[in-house]
């Protein structure tokens, strides 16, 4: 996996109990980044992981659907 520039990427942020794309990259608090690719999006979505490192937090298998459904739909 290699490093791309922020521009390549999507943010997301936590926002109380949800987590909601951050387009402008101007919220406050944690946040993370997510490449629009479909295979990273697909990846993100089937990741077993109990912990989101750069959120920390969780998030629910509905929820990432969610965004990168949002991801792929919004461009």
């Amino acid at each position: 996996m290699s490093c791309d520039a922020k521009a390549a990427m999507v943010r997301v942020a936590a926002a109380g109990e949800v987590v909601i794309l951050d387009r402008a990259g101007l919220m406050p608090g944690r946040g993370g980044y997510l490449h629009r690719r479909a295979e990273c999006l697909e990846r993100f979505v089937r990741s077993k992981v109990k912990e989101f490192r750069s959120l920390r937090r969780g998030i629910a298998l509905d929820e990432r659907r969610r965004i990168a459904e949002l991801i792929l739909t919004t461009g």
